[in-house]
């Protein structure tokens, strides 16, 4: 018979085996994971700098596709290309950072032109699948009045709208608002005004707190036509 001291040592061998083993076990399976992991990220690696040098390769032929698309004013298409751009390293690929610039002000007065609120959100997405983050420029545009529009002092007040947007964010709140005639009219996204008889060249002028952009528009004001004047009683 063994002894309880035998036994118990036998039993502690036993434990540290198994103990030793599967600490074994996942040291390898680490070191394994460890590797395959490295290996994954060296082949991406190596893939990534293949397909940069194969689009570098071909990199004239893209351009002018681009061009072409451009000039046709197939944005959706040419976004992607600008997308391809960005990824293989070359953003800013002789002029593509006015081309950037240049399809984002279109989709930009697309909306004010169609759409009564401006989409905010989608702006900033389309801003941020272009790559152009680095553009810090602030455009401003004058909503209503439209360019042009004859009023009589019967319409008073008066709507100015305008908003001052960015990539940083809508700064229409910064619009001032001036006039040719009158000189500053007020401060605000929207405000009503009560402009003197004659032709005002009004001008909204926005800020990011970087960059500062302006907008002007024209608009003639008449005194009433007879037909509008109220009866005077004796």
């Amino acid at each position: 018979m063994l002894s309880r001291k035998t036994r118990y040592s036998i039993q502690l061998l036993v434990i540290l085996s198994v103990f030793f083993f599967v600490l074994f076990n996942l040291v390898f399976k680490l070191m394994v994971d460890i590797k395959s992991e490295s290996m994954k990220k060296k082949a991406e690696e190596t893939e990534k700098e293949r397909a940069v040098q194969e689009f570098s390769l071909h990199i004239e032929d893209h351009y002018r596709e681009l061009q072409a698309l451009y000039q046709a004013h197939e944005y959706e298409k040419a976004i992607d290309l600008i997308k391809l751009f960005n990824t293989h390293d070359q953003p800013d690929y002789k002029n593509l950072s006015e081309i950037k610039k240049e399809i984002r002000l279109f989709y930009l007065k697309k909306k004010l032109d169609f759409i009564p609120k401006i989409q905010l959100d989608e702006y900033m997405q389309l801003s941020k699948d272009i790559d152009i983050a680095e553009d810090d420029s602030t455009e401003v545009f004058i909503r209503t009045p439209r360019y042009g529009r004859y009023f009589y002092t019967s319409d008073f007040p008066i709507q100015l709208e305008g908003v001052a947007l960015s990539v940083q964010g809508d700064f229409s709140d910064t619009l001032v608002w001036t006039s040719s005639v009158d000189g500053k009219l007020g401060t605000g996204k929207k405000i009503g005004i009560r402009p003197s008889i004659g032709e005002h060249e009004i001008t909204a002028t926005g800020t990011n707190g970087k960059t500062t952009g302006s907008m002007t528009t024209r608009i003639y004001i008449e005194k009433n036509p007879d037909f509008l004047q109220k009866p005077v009683r004796d």
